[in-house]
């Protein structure tokens, strides 16, 4: 994934973009500290910064595995897991601007996150190409730890699921039938 995301993002610090080794520590420090404290600086593959002024507080920071964004304060930071990206499509913005909408699989449902690109609007089709990129790959999630999942551990918790009302016993029954 890290040679994929190298390949398409450019470092275009013109347009925001930045790819290790190329990103400046001063960038990559305010946005861990502003909307990715959970992100290890080693893991950054690539910084967007969406800010007018080049302090990083609103972007994406792009990992092997996922991207963490925050398009503005008032949001709360998002997460995007590659495996979960099932489409990608730039939209011009009304005023200008360009944002790329990532549809992602929940469960049964597909919801949509929007990366806000109207401080670098050329920034989007890099990013959106990349991204396009990782979904025609076919990511998917990395195996399981040696001694595979805790059977028992999982079957504890669907059944709290059925006890609840939130589950049925024929979908508990499915689910604990995949993991065989």
């Amino acid at each position: 994934m890290e040679r994929l995301l190298r390949e398409y993002l450019p470092t275009a610090p013109d347009l925001g973009l930045y790819v290790r080794p190329d990103i400046p520590d001063a960038k990559l420090r305010a946005a861990v500290q502003d909307y990715a404290p959970d992100v290890a600086p080693g893991d950054v593959v690539a910084l967007y910064d969406a800010t007018r002024l080049g302090s990083a507080k609103d972007g994406a920071l792009f990992l092997a595995d996922r991207l963490v964004f925050q398009n503005n304060d008032l949001q709360a930071a998002r997460v995007v897991r590659y495996e979960d990206v099932v489409g990608v499509r730039v939209k011009r913005k009304l005023l200008g601007g360009r944002e790329v909408q990532i549809d992602l699989n929940r469960g049964r449902a597909t919801v949509t996150e929007t990366l806000d690109f109207s401080g670098q609007p050329g920034a989007a089709e890099y990013v959106e190409r990349a991204l396009t990129q990782v979904l025609a790959q076919g990511v998917r999630p990395a195996p399981a730890a040696p001694g595979g999942t805790d059977r028992a551990a999982v079957a504890d918790a669907l059944d709290r699921l059925v006890e609840r009302g939130d589950l049925t016993d024929a979908d508990r029954d499915r689910m604990l039938a995949a993991l065989r």
